[in-house]
């Protein structure tokens, strides 16, 4: 059975992920320092917060792709988003700076994914809590992310148009 994925397929993927930086940057423009520091939902990362913790995930995914390319099988670690949150500072971080690295680093991951043989997605890490995941299944997990903290931003921004009348 052929596991690559079709070319077709990854094209949409990386468009996909060359768009979040994008849709973000629209989302975010105009946004005050209250609405960035709002906390509607105390379970969940303020907009700043949400916007360093992009940034820093960013390193991650690429380098979990690039030791799933390079090694075989390879442990890929799990972090503490929370503990990471408080050690990398996001409550004080410069918004605007956090999306310039999170688009730099978008950017780095989708010229690496784009040069990618089609076999190349097939290969696998392991991951404690899932087991065996794909360069494909990683991908889907950094759109399905980016969807999460999308939909979060249009959820907070929502809340505060509709507190502020």
């Amino acid at each position: 059975m052929d596991k690559t994925t079709p070319e077709y397929i990854r094209r949409y993927l990386l468009h996909g992920l060359a768009a979040t930086p994008l849709t973000l940057t629209a989302l975010l423009a105009g946004v005050s320092a209250a609405e960035l520091d709002a906390h509607p939902d105390p379970a969940r990362f303020t907009l700043r917060e949400a916007i360093a913790h992009l940034a820093d995930w960013e390193g991650v995914w690429r380098e979990r792709i690039e030791r799933t390319v390079a090694e075989e099988s390879p442990f890929l670690p799990s972090y503490d988003e929370g503990q990471w949150a408080i050690d990398h500072h996001y409550m004080q971080t410069d918004a605007t700076e956090q999306l310039a690295r999170f688009a730099d680093g978008r950017q780095t991951l989708t010229a690496l994914l784009g040069d990618l043989k089609a076999e190349e997605w097939a290969r696998v890490g392991l991951r404690d809590e899932v087991g065996a995941v794909s360069v494909f299944e990683m991908v889907a997990m950094i759109l399905g992310h980016d969807g999460y903290h999308v939909r979060q931003i249009l959820d907070y921004r929502s809340l505060g148009r509709t507190a502020t009348g």
